[in-house]
């Protein structure tokens, strides 16, 4: 499940439940909280953390979209 607005294919999850061994691309509306949040995620075991730059309104405003 995921929370709008989102790119489609997307899943919210709790920490307890982000795989370790996996990427995980980290998003919000505008891109101003991803780089916060990765850090704390690679604090806790998460290396394949990355941020989505300038979030889900630049995605969706790319025409591949």
């Amino acid at each position: 499940m995921c929370f709008a607005p989102c790119v489609p294919g997307s899943r919210h999850l709790p920490l307890a439940e982000l795989p370790a061994d996996r990427r995980i691309v980290r998003h919000c509306a505008g891109g101003s909280r991803p780089p916060i949040a990765a850090g704390l995620l690679r604090g806790h075991g998460h290396p394949g953390v990355h941020d989505l730059i300038g979030g889900y309104a630049a995605w969706s405003a790319t025409p591949d979209q």
